[in-house]
C-alpha cells in the first residue's frame, strides 16, 4: 500500500469518527430517557477518544513521511 492509500484510509476513518461523535452527542441532546442519555454521552466519549487517536496517528505518519 503507498503512503497516499494510508492518509486517504486516515481521512476517512476521521470522518466517520466525528460524525460518529456528533451523532451520539445530538442523541444524548435530544433524549429525555436518563439511562439512554448517558450511554450515549458514554458512546460520545469514546469516539471522540478514537477521533482523537486518529488524529494524533495522522499527523505523525505525516511528520515521518515529509
Amino acid at each position: 500500500m503507498d503512503i497516499e492509500s494510508l492518509f486517504n484510509i486516515f481521512k476517512v476513518a476521521i470522518e466517520n469518527e466525528s460524525s460518529a461523535a456528533e451523532f451520539y452527542q445530538n442523541a444524548a441532546q435530544n433524549t429525555s430517557d436518563p439511562e439512554s442519555k448517558k450511554i450515549f454521552e458514554e458512546f460520545a466519549k469514546m469516539e471522540s477518544y478514537h477521533l482523537n487517536k486518529l488524529k494524533e496517528r495522522y499527523a505523525e505518519l505525516r511528520k515521518t513521511a515529509s
